[in-house]
């Protein structure tokens, strides 16, 4: 018999993450994983804006973006009639999505109110992102890899869980035990069909979807600069899909269509339509997929859960597929290490689910209608005319406003990304105040109990979400003093809750902060807030620590 602390089935992007994640705050786990490689396919194409301020948390947002594409390089999206155009509209500094992430980072520093994240999304291939985590995991003296190995069955118990699992090649078994097993083990999640769990929605709602991965070192010249537009949108009489550029080598190109090829069709001829014009290439592979619009009806039961692909599965409309995963891995993992760290309250599993499964339910109305918008705006668009007539120059002018004025919500949605809040967990106290307005495009910054803490500098340069390390709750207090504060120290450290006190007293980061004191849970979200540190300490420390 085997022993640790966790189990993590699945050793995508999710699992890899959860793993650090634990291993930040001392707790060790074991990682088994079919494969025995990382994927070859480019799929995802973004770690959003959210995910890279987790990853920054972690110590990892540096290695993710060396590994994607350059910071200085563009990251446009653009309407047009093919690669080689005529271009209707290309979207470019009217949002900070589309900033090369250095200039990103550049508005994120003179940012002081609070309205953009930490990070600025980076582009990069998952086939790019997965060596660099699992670089970071075999250098981890708490993450035993065993990739190659095949999750055969568990049983759990009050006190654990024993899995079984194989050896892909010899089919040797062996016997794990750990406190909690978390099945990241993807759309088929074993983890999730062992616990009887099902998904709640219609499967193959837009029918079959085709596409094609191929290498080029010619079409990066097609592009101002020799720079691939991330997302090229293609649309005129005959022809539409998405020619995406994943990743910094200017080499990759992954080509979305609406169907597969019909007869006549060859998978040649629509990259050359697409392309428009014969250039040379490399058909890497190609295929049927089908787009889903899934969540699972429940996270986990007793001591086994679920996360990433295994909870949910949606169209990459939107890009939070991986992204919803990573932030699910983030709630969890500090959950996790409470739990086997001894301070872990009976109700802060739970929370897990209760927390995170509306927010998988929210992202999913969003990539519904970001799925909406590119239907519309592919399809019922306008009467595209490609000559030099007054007339045709009008159509391409009247596409370029109704693909702006819809397709913008896939890429500007800052609201879905950095804006979600816990509402009503057993871990969040409310307090009095109306929640404020929440909008799945547009972020308004706040500490409502259950929202992401809000950005923003210090005179030192420092930003708030620096300050809240991964082991730690953080307790942000304005013109206060140590004896204000210690009857909330003295109350975490009987329940040997890690606590620390940060005073803040710039006037633009009190406005920020809304009350005087501002509690933060290590995964960066408001647990608590006031004016007054309440009577009962204990009472309040029991509540965020789940007891």
């Amino acid at each position: 018999m085997i022993h640790t602390p966790v189990l993590i089935v699945g050793g995508g992007p999710v699992g890899l993450t959860l793993a650090l994640a634990l291993s930040r705050q001392g707790v060790r786990s074991m990682v088994v994983n079919d494969r025995k490689e990382t994927t070859t396919h480019p799929k995802l194409d973004v770690v959003n804006c959210r995910s890279m301020e987790v990853f920054r948390q972690l110590g990892l947002a540096h290695k993710i973006r060396a590994a994607g594409n350059p910071v200085g390089a563009n990251q446009y999206s653009a309407a047009a009639a093919s690669a080689s155009g005529p271009f209707y509209t290309v979207m470019t500094d009217r949002h900070l999505v589309y900033q090369p992430a250095a200039r990103g980072a550049e508005l994120i520093r003179e940012c002081s109110d609070g309205s953009l994240p930490r990070e600025p999304m980076q582009r990069i291939a998952q086939m790019n992102l997965e060596p660099v985590l699992l670089d970071e995991a075999r250098a981890d003296p708490n993450i035993e890899l065993r990739f190659g190995s095949h999750l055969y069955g568990f049983e759990q118990d009050d006190g654990g869980v024993t899995a079984l699992i194989h050896d892909v090649d010899s089919g040797d078994a062996s016997q794990i035990r750990s406190l909690y097993l978390i099945g990241c083990d993807g759309p088929n999640s074993r983890v999730r069909n062992f616990l009887n769990i099902d998904y709640d929605a219609t499967r193959d709602l837009l029918g079959e979807l085709f596409i094609i991965h191929f290498r080029s070192t010619e079409i990066h010249r097609l592009y101002p600069n020799d720079e691939p537009y991330w997302h090229t949108w293609i649309m005129r009489p005959g022809f539409s899909g998405l020619l995406v550029s994943p990743d910094a080598s200017r080499t990759d190109y992954v080509l979305h269509r609406p169907f597969a090829p019909r007869k006549g069709e060859t998978l040649e001829s629509i990259v050359d339509a697409a392309i428009g014009q014969k250039l040379s290439y490399e058909i890497v592979q190609s295929g049927p997929w089908r787009p889903q619009f899934l969540v699972a009806r429940s996270f986990g039961r007793k001591r086994v859960f679920i996360a990433g692909d295994a909870t949910h599965q949606y169209m990459p409309t939107g890009g939070l597929g991986m992204n919803t995963g990573v932030t699910e891995a983030h709630n969890l993992a500090w959950k996790l290490a409470a739990m086997v760290n001894g301070w872990g309250g009976p109700l802060l599993m739970q929370s897990y689910e209760a927390e995170r499964l509306p927010i998988a339910r929210r992202n999913r109305d969003h990539v519904k209608k970001c799925a909406a918008a590119v239907v519309e705006s592919q399809f019922d668009a306008p009467d595209i005319q490609l000559g030099a007539s007054a007339l045709a120059q009008a159509s391409r002018a009247a596409i370029a406003t109704q693909f702006e004025s819809k397709v913008s919500r896939l890429y500007e949605a800052l609201g879905v990304e950095i804006g979600y809040r816990y509402r009503n967990a057993s871990t969040i106290v409310p307090d009095s105040s109306s929640e404020p307005p929440s909008d799945d495009v547009r972020y308004e910054p706040t500490t409502w109990p259950g929202s992401r803490l809000p950005n923003a500098f210090d005179r030192e340069g420092t930003a708030l979400l620096d300050r809240v390390p991964y082991r730690s709750f953080v307790l942000f207090g304005s013109d206060a003093h140590v004896g204000e504060i210690e009857p909330l120290s003295q109350a975490a450290a009987l329940a040997n809750v890690p606590l620390t006190w940060l005073s803040v007293d710039e006037p633009h980061l009190r406005t920020l902060l809304e009350t005087r004191f501002v509690l933060v849970r290590p995964d960066q979200h408001v647990c608590w807030r006031g004016d007054a540190i309440p009577a009962d300490c204990a009472a309040l420390i029991d509540r965020v620590r789940g007891a």
